[in-house]
């Protein structure tokens, strides 16, 4: 199971945090570079939204009305997240609103978890949450340092 729940993490840590090296490397903005790897991670999250709709449909409970939708939707917003921390020049109120978004989207981690959802490493079970918890948290110091923080 470990590798299973690492593959994605390992992706999404190396997305994240690359760029912010490179930056670094090369002596560039490394602000700018902590953004790019940002965007990075929601585009790759996007994908899975338009990509894998119906398995991701699976993660949230019955009860919430139009599932699909909502998958496209946030697709959209995680797609926008990506434009936009490289676009705006004081993304500050972006860094909340993304903190925001981290916060509301994790139940249905816990939901897919819970339910052992066949995607990702969610078929683990409730173990998965030891992974993918850690990451949650680093992807909001992340945009609070990047977006909301910088320099």
């Amino acid at each position: 199971w470990a590798a299973t729940a690492m593959t994605n993490s390992a992706i999404i840590t190396t997305l994240l945090v690359t760029p912010y090296l490179v930056a670094c490397m090369l002596h560039l903005d490394r602000t700018m570079g902590g953004r790019v790897g940002l965007g990075l991670v929601f585009l790759f999250a996007a994908l899975g939204h338009f990509l894998k709709t119906e398995v991701m449909m699976a993660m949230l409970p019955p009860w919430v009305p139009a599932r699909r939708s909502l998958i496209y939707l946030s697709g959209v917003v995680e797609v926008l997240f990506a434009v936009a921390v490289l676009a705006l020049p004081n993304p500050s109120y972006l860094g909340w609103t993304i903190i925001l978004y981290l916060i509301a989207i994790f139940p249905a981690n816990v939901y897919a978890a819970s339910q052992r959802v066949p995607f990702g490493a969610h078929s683990i079970g409730l173990r998965y949450l030891f992974i993918r918890f850690p990451l949650q948290l680093v992807l909001i110091l992340w945009a609070y340092w990047f977006l909301i923080k910088p320099d």
